[in-house]
């Protein structure tokens, strides 16, 4: 089920055209049942936020993310990535598929819109991203209309 929810994420990903690419500060757009949330750092690392609706196609209507470090892959539902907010580090933070994981999914999304310094660290590496605009692009969990669920 994961497998077939990643293929179409990826597939969606390649049919979009990504007008945002560069813009060195977040975003969002909506298609096909999905509200998407990216940056960049107009290096090639990014972090896209994928939040399905319940009435989209997909098996698995739960928030997940993707992210490029230092040119390599990372998906939240595969080996995942940590997010370091302000200093403080979540680990694999989009994955929610726990109860202790969706716990701790709401405290980590309303860092993450406050965050005045943003990082991203896989494998050893750590990478910085802009956070312009993003209070502004990323909606509070109980704001009518987001369609950002934790699994639990």
């Amino acid at each position: 089920m994961k497998n077939h929810f990643l293929w179409l994420m990826t597939l969606f990903a390649m049919t979009v055209p990504k007008v945002w690419a560069g813009t060195y500060e977040w975003t969002s757009g909506w298609g096909m049942g999905v509200s998407e949330y990216s940056v960049d750092d107009g290096n090639g690392n990014e972090l896209n936020i994928s939040c399905p609706s319940e009435d989209a196609v997909l098996n698995d209507p739960y928030i997940s993310a993707h992210a490029t470090i230092m040119g390599k892959s990372y998906a939240s539902t595969e080996t995942g990535f940590d997010v370091i907010v302000d200093g403080v580090a979540y680990e694999n933070p989009f994955f929610t598929d726990c109860r202790a994981c969706g716990a701790n999914f709401p405290e980590f999304w309303k860092a993450l819109r406050n965050a005045n310094n943003l990082h991203m660290r896989a494998e050893g590496k750590t990478i910085r991203l802009p956070t312009k605009s993003i209070k502004k692009e990323l909606r509070p969990l109980d704001e009518k209309g987001n369609t950002c669920k934790s699994a639990w």
